[in-house]
């Protein structure tokens, strides 16, 4: 595989990220996997205690992650945060690299990160998101699938469908996130257009990830059903199938002029928390992608890039067979 044009712009080794998954994606986690090539993605919450200072925690993480590796990084921000402004000015005062939005419009905040010598990638699930963050001057965009875990576009787009639309319709690079867990998807995201690859859920499953061993006993023993759809008519969430989520889907629709409150009241920060951090997926809800059923192991962050990268070449090498 050679390198790609998100190599180039992020400075890595491999075009494979880390996604900046909430609560989860500690500097331990960040750290191994900017150390073994590719681009660690540090949650802006990550491991924020109960009641704790969310901006206080950011700067003590950061800093936790450039101990720990001389590599480069990137935060993800979740722009409907309550406190997303002083979180972009702890990212500036840090001196963060590279960011990632989601969860609102690149309109906002593009060109300050910007002016402030910091890469913008944002997340998109249709074309028509694709091209209004390539014209708010985002350096590349992440074509979010319908498989990927947490809130989910209403046009359900599915990888193989956006992201060969998207790579067509925009100049930036085009990095492929949702249902990828291994080298047959990374290879399969490259050849439909992709620069490369996001990966959530494959990153929960390490030994570094802060996330409750609940949680990853739960995802090392669910298959190709693994997860499930919430609130789809009003905010579609995928969430790992559990006692909490299967109560939640099976559970009677609220009115639709209450609806979204209600699903926003069972899926929040406070919510993934529960689940993620203290291993509740009784009241807690973790977000989860729906190739789930591939994880088969808890390795290290590192052997994750490796066998990546490795199981590439060897994919790439059969279909010279074919």
């Amino acid at each position: 595989m050679k390198k790609s044009r998100v190599c180039s712009l992020l400075s890595i080794e491999h075009p494979i990220i880390q996604a900046g998954l909430p609560w989860v994606s500690n500097p331990e986690l960040v750290a191994a996997v900017s150390n073994a090539g590719g681009l660690g993605m540090l949650s802006h919450n990550a491991g924020l205690p109960e009641g704790g200072d969310i901006v206080k925690n950011l700067h003590e993480n950061i800093r936790r992650v450039r101990h720990l590796t001389d590599k480069p990084f990137g935060l993800a921000l979740f722009l409907g945060n309550e406190s997303i402004q002083k979180l972009m000015e702890a990212t500036i005062e840090e001196a963060v690299k590279v960011v990632v939005t989601y969860g609102g419009s690149p309109a906002i905040y593009t060109g300050h990160l910007k002016e402030n010598n910091i890469a913008v990638i944002h997340h998109v699930g249709t074309v028509r998101h694709a091209r209004g963050a390539e014209a708010q001057g985002v350096d590349a965009v992440i074509a979010d699938g319908n498989e990927g875990g947490g809130r989910r576009g209403y046009d359900e787009l599915p990888s193989m469908v956006l992201i060969p639309q998207v790579a067509d319709a925009v100049n930036v690079p085009v990095i492929a996130n949702a249902g990828i867990m291994d080298a047959r998807g990374y290879v399969a995201a490259m050849a439909l257009g992709a620069q490369g690859v996001q990966l959530e859920s494959r990153f929960i499953a390490t030994k570094e990830c802060a996330a409750h061993s609940k949680v990853k006993e739960a995802i090392l023993s669910a298959i190709d059903t693994g997860t499930v759809v919430v609130g789809r008519y009003h905010i579609p969430i995928r969430l790992l199938r559990a006692s909490g989520s299967l109560k939640l889907r099976n559970g009677a629709y609220p009115p639709a002029d209450q609806a979204r409150a209600v699903w926003e009241s069972h899926f929040n920060l406070r919510t993934q928390r529960l689940a993620m951090l203290e291993g509740d997926l009784e009241n807690g809800m973790a977000s989860c992608d729906a190739a789930v059923g591939l994880i088969c192991d808890i390795v290290s962050a590192g052997e994750v890039v490796e066998g990546l990268v490795k199981g590439a070449t060897t994919v790439v090498e059969q279909l010279k067979d074919l």
